[in-house]
Parts: structure tokens; C-alpha cells; sequence
């Protein structure tokens, strides 16, 4: 039998022979430290008793503490046909293992365990999971939890959650009211459940840029670049490119009101958090200079006012015990100040494309400074994640990472433009993001079939099949259009380009593999997609009626994209050039739609909050009656 893991271990010797280990016994440890790692492993033997290590007495369980020859965060494990031995030198190795043995006994429906031995360590100390909680919908406490508990047993880490506005702050209400923000409960609820399972929830709030969110409401609005009335000083501002136009975006460094503003926010926020670490974002800060700051960045220069408020912002985290991390996106351009950051500060490297230039993370480590990588799971504006770019971007990163010695990968999960990619399409970028960041040298071709085995608890190739070629057809990226087209053509307006029929230039992907070519939105397209879709979908329904199958509940939620996916196709053969552009024709589309907008609201409710799920529907709605 071959067994499967996630992530895959560095060493692995297959034995002869099984190991059929009895009703009951004991789980021995020979050390107190060893007992949550204990506990674990009496989940998965319910009816075994936690015991001491007797000397002369062999135990079918064995958690041994010790560090002859275990990397950090290591472990040994060995099944021979007299029993299981766990050895590890830390509570956090002991854990990992207790994870891969969970995964060998989920794939021994018999109770018969093969006999083996894996040595097995990590390639980088921190591994994480960033998740947007701030583009309309925050998931309820219970869900986060969930997504935590199940990050932890793929050996996931850290833990951060973007927040801009939803989180409750007593002394500022306006922050938050009608998103239905997370609360001071909530984050220490978050924060226990974290540390039981040996991640570390670092918090994380938007400091500068990103934050429209906040600045919009009038008491706040002196403290933006821009007033938050859009009024510039700079001429260049006119030539901003409209995507980075957004009124109040960025706090205004000339404004000494806006660090007693962060102090009284640090204040409510940082306490609630165990990690003495602190992510201040910090990126894309696209107004700076261009109002309140001119005269500033004028006389000193917007590379040295931007790294004046990372030190500013230094100082703040400090008064709580708590060392920064900062995206790196900005200090990029001042490249002669990259070697002024704080030492103790941590730069947060990120990119998400399949070619994006990997090795220039390199820069900080000729700085000398801790950094991550930050690849992403490619699952936002579109309405099923660009699968094949994901992985070709959490490789690149973390191939990257580890030759230059990073100090870990953070996998990040955005949701702009209204959060329509749910939490749950993002699982096969998690679980490749937490294998690369454990073993970057893991067999990429086999992930997807061990991932339907572990995670969805189907052995089905057809089902392993069918989640790569969605990712392929989600993939398809038009020149103009933002990530994956079938978004943009999903809530377009039957007047929108997309629909003359002309070619396009395009980034496709075929059977994982990404190239640039021309192709033409049509009516031919959006039928060829159409079958593909219909073969896709019974093969995720066919896995969904096998008994045990998809115990996370994703399923459901992925024939909702394949069926979102389906009707922007279907727009395609009806509005096109060469489709059948009749008013019935259209109204039958609205009312497809119509119904897949009652979904997604049920979807989003069974584990989300209500939230500003109105951005999303307000898309569905405009187009739906665009239709009729």
C-alpha cells in the first residue's frame, strides 16, 4: 500500500512488514513536555492509556524526548512490527509527528500500519498562512478556528489575518460598524486555539496605505494623505493611473496626529496577541507625496519619510513587546536605504506571479536583514484560483527563500474587489504552500492526487484530474483584464468589450503549462468550456456521494465555481458575435444568475458573517439586470 503526505517528509525508508497494534495499551513518554503530543496520538487510539516509559516493558506507543541527531523542529518516526516510536527534541517536533502518523492511519482502514522509518525536519522555521479578512467578508470565529486547526495538521506555523477595519475598537466605533468585525473575544479565543497547536497568530493591522477603510469616516479624514477629499499638491498626481486613485488611502506621515491615532489603536490591538511580533503592512502606499507630505518628501525624499515612519512605527510596536514585519514592496525602490532597516525588523518579500523575478530577494539578505517570501494562492478576482500559477509561484518563492536563507514563507490569500473567492477554493494553495515551505524539494507532479487523497479523502484520479484542469480553464488571463477573465465576463454588461468577438492577447494555461497567445472570447469558446466544465462537475459530484469523502465540506462550494465559471461561458455563446443574442436567450441567462446569486449568499452565510456581502451582490445584481 502507498502511502501518502502531506507535507511529503525528507527521508522516508519503507520496511517489510506490518504493524497491527493491539485494542488497547498505553502511549509511554518518558518526559512531561511530551504529553500534548500524547494526547494527539490518544485521539487517534481512543482506548489507549497514557502512561511513563517503563524500562523493561515495550509499549506499543512510544513518545520519547531526545535530541541526538533531530533538526529543529524535527522528528524521528519508526513503525516496526512490535510498535510506533515517536522521537523528538521539542513539543513542536513531537506534534509534527503525531500529524504524520495521523495521516498513515487514515490511509490503514484495517488497523494495520506499515512498517517504516521517516526522519523528517523543516526548510524554514516559519511557515505561514496570511488571509484577508477585509475585502467584505470576515468568517465566523468558529471557521477561522477550523481553518487553523487543519493549517497546524499540514505543519503550518504562523497565522496572520489582514486587517484594515474589521476589527471592534472600543475607542473608535466608527472603525468596523456594519462589516461585523472581529472582537478583543474573538482574536484571544484565536490566539489560545493557535498556541495549543504550535502556531504562532501574529497580528497584523494596515499602518500607512490601504486604509480607506478607516480614513473615509469624517473624523479620520485630515489624518489621509489627501485630506480625504482627493486634494493634491503634487502635479504627478494627475498622472496616477486610475486603479491607484482611491481617496483617504494612505495615512499622511506629515500629520504627527496620525502616530497618537496608531498608538491608541496598538493599544486595544497588540495586547490580545501572545507572538511578540507585529506585521504593520505598510505597502502600496501609491499618495505618498503627493499631499499633506509634499513639501516633506520634497526636502527629504519619499524613500527616507517612508522608512522614517517604518522606524516611527518600530518604536510604537515596542511599548508592546513586539519586534515589526513589513511588506517590502515600497523600499524596493530606495534601494541605497535598504540597508538602514532596523535590523531587527523582518522585510515580508511578495510577489504573485508564475515569472515573477525570484532571486532579487536576494537584496536583503546582502542587507543582512530577516526576511520571508510571500507567494500567494492566486485565488483572488477570479471565481476559481489560477491553480498552476499558485504553484509555480510558491515554488519559485520558496526555491528562492531557501537558497538565500529566508527565515520562512507566508502564503498569502487576498480577496479584492468583494471577497467572491471563497476560503475554501484556497486549500490546494495552502497545502502546496505548507509543503513547499517544509520540504521545497517535495514531487510537485504527485500533489494534486495526494491532496485528494489527504484532504479530500478520495482516491479518485478522476476528481485528482479534474480540480488541474479547472485550474487551467480558470488560468485564462486577457491583456486589460485583471487575473482570470471569467470574472470580468461573469458581472460584465452585454455592451462590455468582452463580448465583440475580437482576438485578444492572452496568457492560456494547458495541462499546468502557462504561454502567451492569441485567442477570441466567442460563442466556440464558451461552448468548448461548457463541456469541460460538465465533465469537471461529475467528477466532483461523483466524489462528493463517496462515503467519507470531502470531510472539510469544500466541495460544495467548488460546484459553485464551476458553476459560476459555467454561466460566464454560457454569456460568451449568447452574447457574442457568432452566439444567439435574443432577448429569451439573455433572460435565460439573468435568471441562471439570479440563481446562483441565492447561493452564494447561502454559501456565505453556513460560515461567514453577513459582512459587506452587499459589494458582492450589488455586482450579481447590476448584471443580472443587465440582462433583461
Amino acid at each position: 500500500m502507498e502511502i501518502a503526505f502531506i507535507p511529503e517528509p525528507h527521508e522516508l525508508h519503507v520496511l517489510k512488514g506490518r504493524c497491527a497494534l493491539p485494542a488497547k495499551g498505553n502511549i509511554a513518554i518518558n518526559d512531561p513536555s511530551m504529553a500534548g503530543a500524547a494526547d494527539t496520538v490518544k485521539t487517534l487510539f481512543p482506548r489507549y492509556t497514557i502512561t511513563a516509559v517503563v524500562e523493561d516493558i515495550i509499549d506499543p506507543i512510544r513518545i520519547i524526548k531526545q535530541s541526538q541527531g533531530i533538526k529543529h523542529q524535527g522528528y524521528r518516526l519508526s513503525i516496526s512490527p512490535q510498535g510506533v516510536t515517536i522521537e523528538a527534541s521539542s513539543q513542536a517536533g513531537a506534534f509534527y509527528a503525531t500529524q504524520t502518523l495521523a495521516q498513515i492511519v487514515q490511509q490503514s482502514p484495517t488497523g494495520k500500519l506499515p512498517c517504516l522509518i521517516i526522519n523528517d525536519w523543516p526548510d524554514f522555521p516559519d511557515r505561514g498562512v496570511y488571509y484577508d479578512v477585509c475585502r467584505g467578508r470576515v468568517p465566523t470565529i468558529e471557521s477561522l478556528i477550523n481553518q487553523a486547526r487543519t493549517l497546524a495538521h499540514y505543519k503550518i506555523n504562523q497565522y496572520q489575518l489582514y486587517v484594515e477595519h474589521t476589527f471592534k475598537f472600543r475607542a473608535h466605533p466608527l472603525i468596523g460598524k456594519g462589516a461585523s468585525p472581529l472582537t478583543s473575544e474573538d482574536m484571544l479565543a484565536l490566539d489560545k486555539v493557535c498556541h495549543e497547536h504550535f502556531i504562532e497568530f501574529v497580528p497584523s493591522l494596515a499602518s500607512f496605505g490601504h486604509l480607506a477603510t478607516v480614513l473615509k469616516h469624517p473624523p479620520y479624514r485630515n489624518l489621509a494623505e489627501d485630506w480625504g477629499v482627493g486634494r493634491y499638491l503634487d502635479p504627478q498626481a494627475a498622472s496616477m493611473p486610475s486603479w491607484q486613485k482611491h481617496r483617504a488611502w494612505s495615512l499622511s506621515p506629515a500629520n504627527p496626529q496620525i502616530y497618537e491615532f496608531l498608538t491608541s489603536l496598538y493599544q486595544e490591538f497588540l495586547p490580545l496577541f501572545s507572538s511578540t511580533r507585529f506585521n504593520v503592512c505598510c505597502d502600496e502606499t501609491w499618495d505618498l507625496g503627493l499631499g499633506q507630505s509634499y513639501e516633506l518628501c520634497k526636502a527629504k525624499g519619499k524613500g527616507r519619510v517612508y522608512l522614517d515612519h517604518i522606524i516611527r512605527l518600530r518604536e510604537l510596536s515596542a511599548r508592546h513587546g513586539k519586534t515589526i514585519m513589513f511588506w517590502g514592496d515600497i523600499i524596493r525602490h530606495y534601494p541605497d536605504l535598504i540597508p538602514e532597516i532596523p535590523k531587527d525588523a523582518l522585510v515580508l518579500d511578495w510577489g504573485y506571479a508564475f515569472n515573477h523575478p525570484f532571486d532579487r530577494i536576494s537584496d536583503f539578505r546582502k542587507a543582512g536583514l530577516k526576511f520571508y517570501a510571500c507567494p500567494g494562492t492566486s485565488s483572488w478576482v477570479s471565481l476559481f484560483p489560477r491553480l498552476h500559477e499558485a504553484c509555480a509561484n510558491i515554488h519559485g518563492f520558496a526555491k528562492a527563500a531557501h537558497e538565500n536563507n529566508a527565515a520562512g514563507v507566508l502564503n498569502t490569500d487576498w480577496g479584492d474587489g468583494g471577497h467572491y473567492n471563497f476560503m475554501e477554493y484556497s486549500w490546494h494553495g495552502y497545502l502546496f504552500g505548507a509543503e513547499q515551505s517544509w520540504n521545497v524539494n517535495a514531487d510537485r507532479s504527485t500533489f494534486t492526487r495526494r491532496f485528494t487523497k489527504l484532504f479530500l479523502n478520495s482516491g479518485s484520479n478522476e476528481l485528482a484530474e479534474a480540480i488541474e484542469e479547472l485550474g487551467d480553464i480558470s488560468h485564462l488571463n486577457v491583456e486589460g483584464f485583471y487575473q482570470s477573465v471569467w470574472r470580468h465576463i461573469f458581472f460584465a454588461h452585454p455592451n462590455n468589450p468582452l463580448f465583440d468577438g475580437k482576438p485578444r492577447n492572452a496568457w492560456t494555461c494547458n495541462s499546468g503549462n502557462i504561454n502567451r497567445q492569441n485567442i477570441v472570447l466567442n460563442a466556440s469558446l464558451g461552448k468548448e468550456v461548457l463541456n469541460r466544465l460538465s465533465r469537471i462537475r461529475r467528477a466532483f459530484a461523483n466524489a462528493q456521494a463517496q462515503k467519507g469523502a470531502d470531510p472539510h465540506g469544500v466541495l460544495p462550494y467548488w460546484m459553485f465555481a464551476v458553476d459560476t465559471i459555467a454561466a460566464a461561458a454560457r454569456k460568451l455563446v449568447t452574447l457574442t458575435p457568432d452566439g444567439s443574442n435574443t432577448p429569451a436567450a439573455r433572460r435565460k441567462v439573468s435568471a441562471e444568475l439570479a440563481s446562483l446569486k441565492s447561493r452564494f449568499v447561502r454559501l456565505w452565510m453556513a460560515r461567514n458573517r453577513r459582512s459587506e456581502i452587499g459589494m458582492t451582490l450589488k455586482l450579481y445584481s447590476d448584471a443580472i439586470e443587465s440582462l433583461r
